[in-house]
């Protein structure tokens, strides 16, 4: 068996139907939702994702997963640095919470994927919130095992819980959690290894893959999988003999011809993980 190529529609723009046929003219057959149609996908209405499935279902494609932006919030008092959260809000009432964990769930149904990806509250200091110990994770634990969906962290680094050791620490103490491996991530916190991916591996359930080169400025310049400076030609044949069989979601954040980026990435990841991917 194969690992699978995802993509994200969004990349393209929030027109779904653009990325999906770049998606079918690459042989990808599995897709990642974040946002369409100028929101996030928790916010469209039922109706909206109704038409993001059926254009999917029309194209033979399926949905791997729901990235959505569970826990990537801090309560309202706190005040968040600038957080890419594509269309959600980051300050979010404790009393709200619980009905965005139901509407993630009910979304990825309709959608037809049993992945929701979830953050582990945002960094804002002493306010910073505990992911390990919130109630809601275990309600929302029950509530995704019941509806026969896996919830999957991601390890972000503006949020907790993003570094092995914390990582895994939350993935022992409740086994109904995966991990959503962002390995262009673990590289910019400094675990970038082999050693980090091969204790990390056997949590692994999907992986985002985007590459990128360091600015001047010290930011991140974004480029197409394999190209910068994330060590993949190292990290994934090692995940991969752990993890044969993974969804390998290609995330490039390339803004300038990000059509150029998703194809070189995709054939990247075909040529690089040991068997290739479908």
């Amino acid at each position: 068996m194969q690992g699978i190529t995802v993509l994200n529609p969004d990349e393209l723009g929030q027109d779904p139907a653009v990325g999906m046929d770049l998606a079918l003219a690459l042989g990808v057959g599995h897709l990642e939702i974040r946002t369409a149609y100028g929101s996030n996908a928790l916010v469209l209405d039922d109706a909206q994702l109704r038409e993001v499935r059926q254009l999917a279902d029309e194209r033979g494609l399926r949905v791997a997963a729901l990235a959505s932006p569970l826990w990537k919030w801090c309560r309202p008092e706190a005040k968040p640095g600038k957080v890419d959260s594509f269309g959600f809000p980051t300050q979010v009432p404790a009393e709200d919470r619980e009905r965005w964990v139901d509407r993630a769930l009910a979304v990825a149904d309709i959608l037809g994927t049993d992945r929701v990806r979830v953050f582990s509250h945002l960094s804002v200091g002493e306010q910073s919130e505990d992911f390990r110990n919130d109630p809601l994770l275990t309600y929302a634990l029950k509530a995704a095992e019941r509806a026969g969906t896996r919830l999957l962290l991601e390890n972000e680094p503006v949020c907790t819980v993003a570094e092995p050791a914390p990582l895994l620490d939350a993935l022992r103490e409740n086994t109904g959690l995966g991990l959503w491996l962002d390995l262009g991530n673990l590289y910019e916190v400094g675990h970038g290894t082999a050693e980090a991916v091969d204790a990390l591996a056997p949590y692994v359930e999907y992986v985002h893959i985007k590459d990128y080169v360091p600015r001047d400025d010290g930011m991140k310049q974004f480029v197409a999988p394999g190209a910068g400076d994330v060590p993949y030609a190292e990290l994934l044949p090692v995940l991969h003999r752990v993890r044969p069989v993974l969804p390998y979601a290609l995330e490039t954040h390339v803004r300038e011809s990000p059509g150029d980026a998703l194809t070189r990435g995709a054939a990247f990841l075909r040529g690089t993980i040991p068997g290739g991917l479908a």
